[in-house]
């Protein structure tokens, strides 16, 4: 059975007002950001403009950026086949550039409450465009930041984002959040060879940089299932922040299949465009070959 506290089921917040501790919550979290205000300077993340987290100009922006979810595994290797066939169907909300790489920046250092509301809000529109055609009982599986990241940050980006997401009631109908995966102890062996890629190319905790093969080499492996947490027949659609080459998605969906579940695509934040990549599917909406792959699998 799913363990209680695992799964966070979005059929009775889909659609349901804001309350009003909700609504406390962010007038106490505005409040608190001005009188920091006060004592440290802020300033907009994506253009400097002062004592605001993001001003209303930059903001717009972002809303355009992330208005129309498109398909993007083109623009991860990792996905896609030599051949072209893909592998693991991705949808995001929008490019990492401009405001919105900025915008994730800055949340990913500081945790900001108005910047967090937008990107949850750019966040729930992809979950949206990826889920519409699924029907009921998508698990929403979050892959989890590593022990050395959390530690730095002191919070995990992907978790507030979704807890946002769904205090906003934002989680698509017939859909539930769970924390299927976690980061999965290395050996010895395996911790050297990650350590050896790391140090060929900078020795930073950061992909960046890596190519396609060595960010497959560095992942691998990294992730588990939960075991208390049912996945097994269910169809999944793996939550994650950015999408770069895609070996992140790929060795989460091979943790999830591994325990038994059928992972029916990637939804992320944003990705990091390939120039020579074409995107196929219209903005906003799925192809039939996605819709497909989301309706197959044993419940």
């Amino acid at each position: 059975m799913d363990t209680p506290g695992r799964i966070r089921s979005a059929g009775r917040h889909a659609g349901r007002p804001r309350s009003s501790m909700a609504r406390l919550v962010d007038g106490l979290a505005a409040a608190a950001g001005e009188l920091l205000g006060l004592v440290v300077p802020v300033e907009c993340a994506a253009c400097g403009f002062p004592d605001v987290q993001l001003c209303p100009a930059c903001r717009r922006r972002l809303r355009a950026l992330t208005a129309r979810p498109r398909r993007v595994e083109a623009h991860a290797p990792a996905l896609v086949e030599v051949g072209g066939r893909v592998l693991l169907p991705a949808v995001s909300a929008g490019p990492y550039r401009n405001e919105l790489s900025l915008a994730v920046l800055a949340f990913k250092r500081h945790g900001s409450a108005a910047i967090a509301a937008e990107l949850a809000a750019a966040l729930a529109r992809a979950l949206k465009a990826a889920s519409g055609s699924c029907g009921g009982g998508v698990l929403l599986v979050p892959v989890p930041t590593s022990q050395a990241a959390f530690l730095r940050r002191g919070f995990d980006p992907l978790t507030l984002l979704m807890a946002r997401v769904r205090r906003d009631g934002r989680l698509p109908p017939g859909t539930a959040w769970v924390d299927a995966l976690e980061p999965r102890r290395r050996g010895p062996g395996e911790r050297a060879a990650s350590l050896f890629v790391g140090a060929l190319h900078g020795g930073g905790a950061s992909q960046k940089g890596l190519g396609r093969s060595q960010r497959r080499s560095r992942v691998a492996g990294s992730l588990a299932a939960r075991p208390r947490v049912r996945v097994r027949r269910r169809r999944c659609l793996i939550v994650d922040d950015v999408l770069t080459t895609g070996a992140t998605a790929r060795e989460a969906a091979r943790a999830l299949e591994a325990a038994g579940g059928v992972v029916v695509g990637v939804v992320t934040l944003a990705y990091v465009p390939l120039p020579e990549a074409e995107n196929p599917g219209a903005p906003g909406t799925l192809p039939a070959d996605m819709q497909d792959s989301m309706t197959t699998g044993d419940e």
